[in-house]
C-alpha cells in the first residue's frame, strides 16, 4: 500500500495542535502540514483561562487578537476571595485580591470548544490537511534522515502515512509520550480536580451594594478567573460565554479528596458547603461534569533531533492555580517552529543538536521553576495575608522574568538560553527558599490561631507594588534586571518578617539561612 507523505504530522486537533498548525503555516508556508484528530467534533474542555504570555502569543505571533476579542471574553486578571474557617462568610464581606483597572496586557477566557472548531476551519482554509475521526497508531520513529511511518484508522478505512516531522499534541492521551516512555510522575504534588459547566450563574458584577462594586473601581469581577481559597483546595469560576460559567474544584488529595466528588451529586453537595460560591449557584443548572484523578506530571524529553516533539499536555502539566497551561503551549510551539525552520533551512547537524538540547533544557527549567509555586503550598491558600504575600512575589516575578523575555523573543536566542540554563539553579534555590518561608509562616499563623484573621473586609489591588508594569517587555541592562529582581525579593522578605512578627529584619543572607 503506498504511503501518503506530509512534511509535518500533528497528532491531535485540540488547542496545542491547532495553534501549532497555524503557526507553522505562517512560518514555513511551503511545508505540507497534516493534523489528525480522533474525534469528529469539538467539546467542552478545561483550560479556558489564559494569562499574559499566552495572550501575547495569540495576538502577536498568531494574529488572533480581533477574533478573540469578538468571539471570546477579554479576561480581567486573576481574582481571589477568602473565607472563614466555617466556610460561611458572605461573599461581599470576604477579603479580596484583584484588579481595579483594565489589564495592561491582554489575556482571554476561552470557549475551548468554539475556539478549536474555529481554528480547525481556519487551518483547513489555510491549507492544513485536516483528518477528523482519524486514529493514529503503529508509529515508527526514524533515527536517520528517512521519514517517520504511521498508520491511520477511520470509520471506513485504514491507510499508511509518512512524515518528516511528527508532533504529539494529543493531550493527556500522549500517544507518542506513552509509546516512548517519556512520562515522569509527580507524586509529591498530588492534586485532583472536578469541574462542570453551569448556566444561570449569578453575575458577580450585579451583587452587593455600590461600595462593593466601587472597591474594584467599576471593573468586571465576572470576567476574572475567580478563586475561592481554602486550606488545601480552591474553587474556580471562569466565564466562557455570556451564558455559561465553568466551575471547578482543585484539591490536594490529602486535604480530603473523595471519589464521590467526581459524581454529579457529590460535586454539588461539596459546593453547597461553601456559602459564597454556592450563593452564585443556587439557581444554576449543571450541564456536564469532568474530572482528573491526578493533575501534574513531567516528561523526560520535549524535542528530538530526530525530528519529533511534544506540545501541550502530551508533554507536561504543572498546576492550574495561575493558569499556566497555555503558556507552556506557547513556548513549546515556538521552540518546535524554530527547530523546524532551522532544520528546513539546512542547519548543520551539530547546530541543530545544540538547539534541541538548549530547548529541552529550558523547558525542563520552566517546569522545575513552576512546581515550587504549588508543591507543598496548597495549605497556605486559606489565609488572605499569606496568599497576598505569595501573590505579590509570584506576579512580579512572572512579569519580570517570564513575560518580559517572551515579549522580546529572548527564548529564541541561543545565547540567552545558554545563560538561563547556566543560572537556573539560582532561580530554583530562591523559589525553594520562599516556599519554605511560606510554610514557616503558615505554621506560625496556625500556632497563633491567626490563619483566618485577615480574611474579612480587606482588599488588595493585584498590581500593588508593580509600578513598573508598563515597562515589561522593554530591554533592560543586566544590572537593571538584577536590581529589579533584588527589589522583588527584598519586598517579599520584608512582608514575610512582618507576618512572622520579626520587627527588626535580619540581613538578607542571614534570613535565608535561618529558614528551616
Amino acid at each position: 500500500m503506498p504511503r501518503h507523505h506530509i512534511d509535518i504530522a500533528i497528532l491531535g486537533g485540540g488547542l496545542a495542535g491547532n495553534l501549532l498548525a497555524r503557526q507553522l503555516r505562517q512560518a514555513v508556508p511551503h511545508l505540507k502540514v497534516g493534523m489528525f484528530e480522533k474525534s469528529r467534533t469539538t467539546s467542552f474542555k478545561v483550560g479556558e483561562s489564559t494569562v499574559e504570555v499566552t495572550g501575547n502569543y495569540l495576538i502577536r505571533r498568531l494574529g488572533l487578537g480581533s477574533y478573540l476579542t469578538e468571539h471570546h471574553i477579554l479576561k480581567n486578571g486573576l481574582r481571589f476571595f477568602f473565607d472563614q474557617e466555617d466556610r460561611q462568610a458572605p461573599l461581599i464581606e470576604m477579603s479580596e485580591i484583584g484588579g481595579i483597572a483594565t489589564p495592561f496586557f491582554k489575556s482571554f477566557q476561552l470557549d475551548r470548544s468554539r475556539l478549536e472548531a474555529d481554528l480547525q476551519q481556519m487551518n483547513q482554509e489555510d491549507g492544513v490537511e485536516l483528518h477528523l475521526g482519524s486514529r493514529v497508531y503503529d508509529i515508527q520513529l526514524s533515527s536517520d534522515s528517512t521519514p517517520h511511518q504511521f498508520s491511520v484508522e477511520t470509520d471506513s478505512k485504514q491507510w499508511n502515512g509518512q512524515c518528516r516531522w511528527l508532533i504529539d499534541a494529543s493531550g493527556r492521551s500522549s500517544i507518542l509520550a506513552k509509546q516512548e516512555n517519556l512520562r515522569i510522575p509527580e507524586p509529591r504534588h498530588a492534586v485532583a480536580a472536578v469541574w462542570g459547566r453551569f448556566e444561570n450563574v449569578v453575575n458577580l458584577d450585579k451583587i452587593g451594594p455600590e461600595s462593593f462594586r466601587q472597591r474594584v473601581n467599576g471593573t468586571s469581577r465576572r470576567e476574572s478567573t475567580t478563586h475561592f481559597c481554602y486550606p488545601g483546595y480552591w474553587i474556580w469560576f471562569i466565564p466562557i460565554s455570556q451564558e455559561v460559567v465553568s466551575v471547578g474544584i482543585v484539591m490536594e488529595r490529602k486535604a480530603g479528596w473523595e471519589e464521590h466528588l467526581r459524581k454529579h451529586d457529590g460535586f454539588l453537595e461539596f459546593l453547597k458547603q461553601h456559602h459564597a460560591p454556592w450563593s452564585l449557584l443556587q439557581e444554576a443548572e449543571l450541564l456536564d461534569i469532568g474530572s482528573f484523578q491526578h493533575l501534574p506530571y513531567g516528561t523526560r524529553q520535549y524535542f528530538s533531533q530526530n525530528r519529533w516533539g511534544l506540545t501541550g499536555e502530551s508533554a507536561a502539566f504543572t498546576d492550574p492555580f495561575y493558569s499556566p497551561g497555555s503558556d507552556f503551549i506557547a513556548l513549546e510551539n515556538d521552540f518546535l517552529t524554530n527547530l523546524i525552520r532551522h532544520e528546513e533551512g539546512g542547519a548543520p547537524a551539530l547546530h541543530l543538536q545544540n538547539l534541541v538540547n538548549l530547548s529541552n533544557a529550558y523547558m525542563h527549567f520552566r517546569y522545575e521553576a513552576s512546581m515550587p509555586l504549588y508543591r507543598d503550598l496548597y495549605s497556605v491558600f486559606a489565609s488572605y495575608e499569606l496568599l497576598k504575600l505569595k501573590f505579590q512575589l509570584d506576579l512580579p516575578l512572572y512579569y519580570h522574568l517570564w513575560l518580559s523575555e517572551f515579549m522580546q523573543d529572548l527564548h529564541l536566542k541561543e545565547e540567552f538560553l545558554t545563560d538561563q540554563i547556566q543560572e537556573q539553579q539560582q532561580v530554583l534555590n530562591a523559589l525553594s527558599t520562599f516556599s519554605q518561608l511560606f510554610q514557616k509562616i503558615e505554621r506560625h499563623l496556625q500556632d497563633t490561631k491567626a490563619l483566618y484573621r485577615g480574611n474579612l473586609g480587606n482588599f488588595t489591588d493585584a498590581l500593588e507594588g508593580i509600578g513598573w508594569v508598563r515597562e515589561v517587555g522593554q530591554p533592560l541592562t543586566p544590572q537593571q534586571s538584577l536590581t529589579r529582581l533584588r527589589a522583588i525579593f527584598h519586598r517579599g522578605f520584608e512582608q514575610a518578617n512582618d507576618l512572622l512578627e520579626i520587627r527588626h529584619c535580619k540581613p538578607r543572607s542571614q534570613t535565608l539561612s535561618s529558614i528551616s
